[in-house]
């Protein structure tokens, strides 16, 4: 009995051990499975600003702007991507936005919680893959592409939180977002036919929405009443197109076409009732049926259709340490309009018409370096432009970078929506802060109903809406003709579209080079025209850039096992417009910058940074801006400077306590006045019979900021 007892429990202790062991490795390989081709992966971003900004001016002595000198942003935002994979041929994916105001903590409604990407992708095979809802793409400079800002060695300080406020927008460098089917595939066929890469999209580009025309989110110029004033679309608008390309000997040889065509959806169309504007006074008593966004020039249907060859010459020739390569792309636009139906003077009704406008574009790109291993390396990048004034290509067109006022933004009032040309605009604030939700302040302080309406303001009413110059909006071709007239010329004199600016001709031409990773050294010279002045009294238009700057490691120089770095840069733009009678008019505007990072712990550090505009302007008016100008600029100085410790974790996390100020100096012309004075501030006063007025303001910055991505 006692060795069978002894056999029995021997036997179930084996039973036991050998189950344990089996779940074991049934839990390891569902690991195993999650962790490669089945299960969830996890990712995604943290952001957090803790953020005050004071306003002053010497020049409010009396005390007029009754409005708050200080403003403070504080929030959180937290994006969760999710990667759901049932199967090895299907993905799901989604990303959640979480987002809370620190200063409204005790208040649920002030949560948010929004699904900001969604998608389903997945492949069959090894050569075709698919995505269902939101994708990015980028095909080329003439077709899809999200022009940006380049600044040379940006100060780390300054880039930092750039990088911050377009990440808040979803923006990953030059691509577009869109919603929609993207269906791909390649096909490797043999080393000298090379490999064949077929693509499809159709897309929503905007839908119909019905949005406040007096709200600041969703309107380039609340309650104006000027064409393209209104982000709102009265139909859905698509993109249908696709692209083809063949990368034959070895893939060092390039041709592409891309077709595409832009639309509206007029079966869509769709109409709200409105009070009537007569006179700039508003009717309550009676209503009018209206288009949802009446400032539009009519339904879209452009077609876009892009040739490209190209080779890697580097590649072809196989020479050590050389790269070259080059890229030509022709692009033409067909682009219908529609005039509709109207009465003419002598009572007669003109039907509806339609008129296509052909466009042309011409982008010629070389890229050429050598490097010596260990030693040295150069690069030189040329672009060649030739796009006539009719071109037109809204998805390659519309910049991701529109100028507007962030912080302290409860000071401009009435004049916020002029960006530009708002009184207390500066560059530096557009380019680097942003705000997910602000909620702005009443102009008067009364509670009842006309206290709260006269308390409205016209750039804005009085509700949440999100402070940010960064996006990835296709605009219409009105709201395009209306966005140019807006530019920072500090920024987007020459090329405001980018590369596929129409009216537009010209190079650019980049230089670069390296020594041993120590130093680094960049040179740019940038010469455009417009190719038809866009008025009969003009000859010509000229824009001109030029500009360098280096980065010196001062770590590797002193054999230091911290890092330390100083960068600085200068360019200078000219705008040069010549008539065909009078004075030539002109531009020019130097942009300086300086940058400084030092570590002094394994992860502990200091940085600085200091910037500085200045832009003459000038006597004539002939090429300001003209959105919200009455008195015309003279001159202006912007100096930006911030200093702080930052812990650094990788290249996107760290935490970051810095303080900075921001100092502007205008001066304008008022021989030449308007009758509002809207770009001038409202505590504006001069003594009799002076010709010009210098309006000086500083704010100044304290943020603590913490960006993870993971």
């Amino acid at each position: 009995m006692k060795n069978i007892l002894i056999a029995l429990l021997t036997a179930s202790v084996a039973a036991s051990a050998s189950v344990v062991a089996d779940n074991q490795k049934a839990l390891q390989a569902k690991a195993d499975s999650a962790n490669a081709k089945r299960g969830v992966e996890i990712g995604g971003s943290i952001r957090a600003v803790a953020q005050r900004s004071s306003f002053s001016s010497d020049q409010d002595n009396r005390g007029m702007n009754t409005m708050p000198d200080v403003e403070r942003n504080e929030f959180v935002s937290a994006d969760l991507s999710f990667g759901f994979r049932p199967y090895e041929s299907v993905r799901a994916n989604v990303i959640m936005r979480l987002g809370g105001g620190m200063q409204e903590y005790f208040a649920a409604a002030a949560k948010t919680l929004e699904a900001k990407w969604l998608n389903v992708e997945g492949n069959i095979g090894k050569n075709f893959y698919w995505t269902v809802g939101d994708f990015r793409s980028a095909i080329s400079p003439l077709t899809i592409f999200n022009p940006g800002i380049d600044i040379m060695y940006e100060p780390t300080i300054f880039a930092r939180k750039r990088h911050m406020a377009q990440k808040e927008q979803l923006l990953e460098g030059n691509k577009r977002n869109f919603q929609g089917v993207n269906l791909q595939f390649r096909q490797e066929i043999d080393p000298m036919v090379g490999e064949l890469r077929a693509e499809a999209f159709f897309a929503r580009v905007n839908r119909v929405s019905v949005l406040d025309l007096s709200g600041a989110e969703g309107n380039i110029l609340p309650n104006d009443s000027v064409a393209g004033v209104s982000l709102a679309s009265a139909t859905d608008k698509w993109l249908v197109g696709g692209n083809i390309e063949l990368l034959p000997v070895q893939k060092n040889v390039y041709v592409g076409v891309t077709p595409m065509l832009i639309f509206d959806n007029e079966n869509s169309k769709s109409y709200v009732y409105r009070h009537p504007v007569v006179d700039d006074v508003i009717n309550f008593n009676d209503y009018e049926r209206q288009e949802i966004n009446p400032y539009e020039y009519g339904p879209q249907n452009t077609f876009v259709l892009s040739a490209r060859a190209g080779a890697d010459v580097g590649g072809l020739v196989k020479q050590k340490g050389l790269s070259a390569d080059v890229v030509v792309e022709y692009a033409m636009s067909v682009n219908k309009q529609k005039t509709p139906a109207y009465v003419n003077e002598l009572g007669l009704t003109v039907p509806e018409a339609e008129e296509s406008i052909n466009g042309s574009a011409l982008l010629a790109t070389l890229n050429a370096g050598y490097e010596v291993e260990n030693s040295w390396s150069a690069g030189l990048g040329i672009d060649v432009v030739m796009n006539d004034e009719k071109w037109f290509n809204n998805l390659a067109q519309s910049p991701s970078f529109f100028a507007q006022r962030i912080l302290n933004s409860d000071k401009d009032g009435n004049t916020v929506k002029y960006g530009v040309n708002s009184p207390l605009y500066s560059t530096f604030d557009a380019l680097y802060n942003y705000s997910p939700k602000f909620s702005p302040v009443g102009r008067t302080l009364g509670t009842d109903d006309d206290a709260f309406f006269a308390g409205q303001s016209e750039s804005y009413n009085i509700a949440p809406y999100n402070k940010n110059s960064w996006g990835s909006n296709v605009y219409s071709a009105a709201q395009l003709a209306l966005i140019n007239q807006m530019i920072d010329p500090a920024l987007q004199s020459a090329l405001p579209n980018g590369l596929a600016t129409a009216n537009r001709k010209g190079f650019r031409v980049s230089l670069k080079g390296d020594w041993q990773n120590k130093i680094e050294a960049q040179a740019l010279v940038n010469i455009f025209n417009q190719v038809t002045p866009e008025s009969e009294a003009i000859d010509n238009v000229s824009y001109k850039e030029f500009g360098g700057g280096a980065k010196f490691d001062i770590a590797k120089f002193a054999g230091l096992n911290k890092a330390a770095e100083v960068s600085g840069s200068f360019k200078r733009s000219e705008n040069t417009v010549t008539p065909k009678a009078g004075t030539e008019a002109k531009i020019t505007s130097n942009f300086i910058n300086i940058g400084a990072s030092f570590q002094f712990l394994p992860r502990l550090g200091f940085t600085a940074g200091f910037q500085m505009i200045d832009t003459d302007y000038g006597t004539s008016s002939l090429i300001n801006p003209n959105v919200g100008l009455d008195v015309p600029f003279m001159k202006s100085n912007q100096t930006h400077w911030m200093v702080g410790f930052d812990y650094v974790v990788a290249d996107n996390a760290w935490l970051a306590i810095n303080f900075g100020m921001i100092n502007v100096k205008n001066d304008y012309n008022l021989a030449v006045v308007g009758e509002e004075l809207r770009n001038l501030p409202d505590y504006y006063y001069t003594v009799d019979g002076a010709t010009t007025f210098e309006h000086k303001f500083s704010q100044a910055i304290f943020e603590a900021s913490i960006n993870v991505e993971f």
